[in-house]
């Protein structure tokens, strides 16, 4: 097996992308080779700044597809990993979004054969670093999605997290959440191992906590916390605060601090997210 590695430390998007520095000396002269996919991690330094973080989403689409394009391959494999908790870059909660979206984009020429990795639990504790430690579980569920790509399996059917898609209002506070074909079957909370002892095979652990980390705003985007209840493949979420529930948020932090997360039956975090109408 062979890898390429193309990595720069402490790069924004933009460079990466057809024009930019490391494109022209990294992607561009290997135009027409044969890959078996592209492993995706990045997004900390577009994280510092508002604009960046914002245009994330539609820099990360183009560049999708520009590299599919350079290897000739409009199907080609791309994997990648939502950032992690990190306490360093004021705007990491956008650029999670932007990854979350990337994955419907109408930008996106096929959306086949494209998986996201939540990191969300998988820093052993160390959210306080730019490279947090847990690459091992990383890599363990980067794999399962390769492994399910390379075995023709449709995209409802990817080992994903929970990826949540649109929210509904239920009447007074209250509110649904609907989650992407196939990522919400055996919804749970359970409770990140945020210590070395986490590993590949025990990154949680059940817990009969609810959902926390979830709120909700009015029309005028104010923000408050709420209530979480899964109900078959949807959450429920309520306030007694907002009658006229706006946007739903989970975990909208750079370094959330919530100890029971949202999880489905294959023990994978739901992703981070704002949701409105």
């Amino acid at each position: 097996m062979g890898i390429i590695q193309t990595a720069w430390g402490g790069t924004t998007i933009d460079r990466h992308l057809k024009g930019g520095d490391i494109y022209n000396s990294h992607i561009a002269p290997l135009k027409g080779m044969q890959l078996a996919g592209i492993l995706w991690y990045q997004g900390c330094n577009d994280a510092k700044l508002l604009d960046d973080a914002l245009q994330y989403e539609s820099n990360f689409v183009a560049l999708i597809n520009e590299y599919r394009d350079v290897f000739g391959n409009k199907s080609l494999p791309f994997l990648y990993v939502q950032l992690a908790r990190y306490s360093g870059n004021a705007y990491t909660q956008y650029v999670r979004q932007g990854q979350l979206q990337a994955l419907r984009s109408p930008g996106l020429n096929n959306t086949h054969n494209v998986a996201m990795t939540v990191s969300i639990d998988t820093d052993k504790g160390t959210s306080v670093m730019v490279h947090p430690l847990g690459k091992d579980i990383i890599a363990m569920r980067m794999a399962s999605q390769w492994e399910a790509m390379h075995a023709g399996e449709s995209m409802a059917n990817m080992p994903s997290g929970p990826l949540a898609i649109s929210m509904e209002q239920l009447g007074k506070g209250k509110a649904a959440i609907n989650f992407a074909p196939g990522t919400a079957l055996g919804l749970q909370t359970r409770k990140p191992i945020y210590s070395t002892a986490a590993s590949t095979q025990h990154v949680s652990e059940p817990t009969s906590q609810p959902v926390q980390g979830v709120k909700v705003a009015d029309s005028y985007g104010h923000f408050v916390e709420a209530d979480a209840q899964i109900s078959g493949s949807q959450l429920i979420v309520s306030s007694n605060q907002i009658s006229n529930i706006s946007q739903v948020s989970y975990l909208w932090d750079i370094d959330p601090q919530s100890s029971s997360l949202l999880y489905n039956g294959e023990d994978l975090p739901a992703s981070p997210f704002v949701l409105g109408q």
